[in-house]
């Protein structure tokens, strides 16, 4: 694993370039911690790692700023008492929720827990247990629905296949609308 910088335009990029003995292609991925990640073939030139850096500009500009966005989101500090405040809230919105969407799926789930979730608005085990960020009463209440949707689905698809989507389209058919906005907040 080493650490490298580019120089793109005006930008400079440091990444984390990690070589695999099997890797056959280059995957570039970025860290919710705002790292940036090349994996590709101990055998690949880096003057073509460097290439397709240069090909994917945009994909790093787009990304980053998302990162930056959704970071502000997630990094916004809240007193104890807010925190505790926003649980409350949350889990009211959260319970009532469940029970008016589940009246459609009839999918039974164990625990439903407020967290303080770094990146995710909400999670679901394999326990069936429901996990929900204690930021989600801060969301309009679209993108709300649509987090615990997207995990009451999960209780039946631990996946993000065609049925799973065909789940949560049942109950909001416009959700890669929702989806889309909620990547954005």
């Amino acid at each position: 694993m080493e650490v490298k910088t580019l120089l793109i335009g005006q930008q400079e990029y440091q990444f984390i370039l990690k070589r695999r003995k099997f890797a056959k292609y280059i995957r570039l991925s970025l860290d919710l911690d705002g790292s940036l990640q090349v994996t590709a073939g101990k055998s690949y030139p880096f003057f073509l790692i460097k290439k397709f850096l240069l090909s994917r500009k945009d994909w790093l500009e787009k990304n980053i700023e998302a990162l930056e966005k959704k970071e502000s989101i997630f990094k916004e500090k809240h007193s104890a008492a807010e925190i505790k405040k926003y649980k409350q809230q949350t889990r009211k919105l959260v319970e009532e929720r469940l029970k008016y969407f589940n009246q459609f799926y009839n999918f039974e789930y164990q625990r439903v827990a407020i967290r303080n979730q770094k990146s995710r608005w909400g999670s679901c085990s394999s326990q069936k247990n429901l996990n929900f960020n204690y930021r989600l009463c801060l969301l309009p209440a679209e993108l709300s629905d649509c987090v615990v949707v997207h995990e009451l689905c999960h209780l039946r698809e631990m996946n993000h296949s065609v049925r799973f989507w065909a789940l949560v389209a049942k109950t909001i058919p416009d959700y890669k609308i929702w989806e889309k906005k909620l990547k954005e907040v």
